[in-house]
């Protein structure tokens, strides 16, 4: 009873630091260790996701470049002409057709060259023909016939296998590759082999793509047969954490203990080849960050602390003035003006209440503008979503026109549709921008044509007129290049003479910018069905309108369509004209 009675008898000074030491500096001790435990396993599971998604987008890059290259080599080993040729006696093919022969295998080899992805492709050939040994292309099967990865290609029995291939056909130093080699066999005895083709990556690639990895780690991929293909450290780095066996693929890091101390590591193969990538962590590496933030939170705790004794001494001031400010807060919150209270910090009761409000408005204020920015991100993503629908489907088609070309041997066309492909694709990036002028929609649809007229030849033309102001109007971009297509697949192509024309009109009225496309083709009997076909083929112009309304907002009709049955159909687009 004497102590409560003390208590209350104590100044408000006094009671302050009895209050700040029970309930301030103790909870302060309590929450330091029970943070530090929490950090600790928060800390040790980020760590250990970020070093897992390092690894896989490192085993993601080398598992996509690996299967692309064998896509090439698989393109190679079924070439007929390949075959057939390297399938032929060099002794009854005369020199002059030979060389015809070799030149058209050499422009094949040439187009698949330009791929970035790896450096260069060879073939060993018969020793008779006449290409043989006289570039670095063709190389003389009596070069390699003792070589042990010669016996390995032949028990694949056509399937790719990975080797370290050292070529000193360039320079007197000879050069360390990652190959991929096949066997290729006789067309008429499926037993005979006449020849290897193999397809090089420099060893600099494959090391650039291993050092993408966090400090501390050692990341390398090795052959099934346990040789090292290349290696994120050094020589001395590699002796002290390889390890002695190989890991079973996992989808995490394990702990391992060897002579240099305790390590996390993984492994996996890559894809379905001989390779395997490897990564090995210290595990003082892994709880460096540990002790970095527990030294970091205890500074800060006991600056904290530090600064509760310092400051609670001197609390001497006007409470009463303080209360009138926050009041005269308070009623302009009721006017809608959300002002902050800029008084000198304290740490009593009212200016805890002080320090609420503040907080309470900064968070009010913060929560409008999120709500704003959220919003616009929205429409962005939105935006984004809708055109990330109609990239593939554009590609899939020319890629597989482009299949089609060159299993038909029409060089000069591929080349074509790739260079128009290109430029197709630099207006569609567009620097990242989600809006393109009009103009630029029309060079969009101009080069579409271009690559469509390798499939339909001339049966299809294309007219554009354009009042020149409305050329410099904005408009989500890729939004005409749909409209040309389903004008082509759902309008021309199903007609009986499978040839028309297409329109494409643009002008500016009453600040609207009007474009429509129309073609001459089959029409329709319902606008539902016509609709009904647009959104089938994959984009539609349910996905335009929807572009469009997001980009324009409430101001934009967006599109129709008018459809004649035998006739044709003409679609409209109708926006506020918005000039870049």
């Amino acid at each position: 009873m004497k102590i409560g009675l003390d208590f209350k008898n104590l100044s408000i000074r006094k009671k302050l630091i009895t209050l700040f030491v029970m309930v301030g500096i103790i909870p302060l001790i309590i929450t330091f260790f029970v943070s530090q435990h929490e950090i600790r396993k928060y800390a040790l599971d980020g760590q250990s996701y970020a070093n897992n998604q390092t690894y896989e987008q490192t085993l993601s890059v080398l598992t996509s470049r690996m299967s692309h290259i064998e896509e090439i080599s698989s393109m190679i080993v079924v070439n007929k002409t390949i075959n057939s040729v390297f399938s032929m006696n060099p002794d009854n093919v005369e020199i002059w057709k030979q060389i015809d022969l070799f030149e058209d295998i050499t422009s094949y080899t040439q187009i698949l060259e330009s791929d970035s992805q790896f450096d260069s492709i060879m073939y060993f050939v018969k020793d008779g023909f006449v290409t043989a040994g006289k570039s670095a292309l063709y190389r003389p099967l009596s070069q390699v016939q003792d070589q042990k990865w010669t016996e390995t290609f032949l028990e694949a029995k056509g399937r790719s296998t990975w080797l370290i291939f050292e070529d000193s056909f360039k320079s007197l130093k000879p050069e360390k590759y990652l190959t991929l080699g096949r066997a290729l066999w006789n067309d008429n005895n499926y037993m005979e082999s006449v020849g290897f083709v193999m397809i090089n990556i420099e060893l600099q690639q494959i090391i650039q793509a291993l050092r993408q990895s966090v400090p501390g780690q050692l990341v390398y991929v090795e052959t099934e047969e346990g040789e090292i293909v290349a290696s994120s450290g050094s020589d001395e780095e590699l002796a002290k954490m390889r390890l002695p066996h190989k890991l079973n693929s996992n989808a995490s890091y394990t702990e391992i203990h060897l002579d240099s101390g305790t390590y996390l590591a993984r492994g996996n193969q890559i894809d379905s080849t001989n390779l395997y990538l490897v990564s090995v962590i210290p595990s003082s590496a892994a709880m460096a960050i540990i002790h970095k933030i527990r030294f970091q939170m205890l500074a800060i705790y006991l600056v904290i602390c530090l600064f509760i004794f310092i400051f609670i001494f001197p609390i001497t001031r006007s409470i009463t003035q303080r209360i009138f400010l926050l009041m005269n807060k308070m009623s302009q919150v009721r006017q809608g003006r959300l002002n902050t209270l800029d008084l000198e910090p304290r740490t009593d009761e009212l200016g805890h209440l002080i320090s609420s409000y503040n907080y309470m408005i900064n968070s009010v204020q913060e929560l409008l503008e999120e709500q704003f920015r959220l919003g616009q991100e929205k429409k962005g993503a939105e935006l984004k979503a809708l055109q990330s629908q109609i990239n593939p489907h554009f590609l899939y088609n020319t890629l597989d026109m482009v299949n089609w070309m060159a299993q038909k041997e029409e060089g000069a066309k591929v080349q074509n549709v790739i260079y128009a492909l290109s430029d197709y694709y630099k207006l569609v990036l567009s620097k990242g921008k989600d809006s393109v002028t009009l103009d630029e929609e029309l060079r969009l649809c101009s080069i579409y044509m271009d690559i469509q007229r390798n499939r339909y030849k001339d049966r299809i033309k294309l007219a554009i007129t354009i009042e020149e102001e409305a050329r410099h109007c904005l408009l989500p971009k890729i939004t005409l290049q749909p409209l040309v297509e389903n004008a082509i697949v759902h309008g021309i192509m199903e007609t009986e003479e499978r040839t028309g024309m297409i329109q494409i009109n643009g002008q500016i009225i009453e600040g609207r910018l009007i474009v429509s496309v129309e073609d001459d083709g089959a029409g329709i009997r319902k606008q539902e069905e016509r609709h009904s076909s647009y959104q089938g083929s994959g984009y539609g112009i349910e996905n335009i309108d929807k572009r469009l309304n997001l980009f324009f907002g409430e101001d934009a009709k967006a599109i129709k369509f008018i459809s004649i049955e035998g006739e044709g159909t003409c679609v409209i687009i109708d926006v506020p004209a918005v000039r870049s």
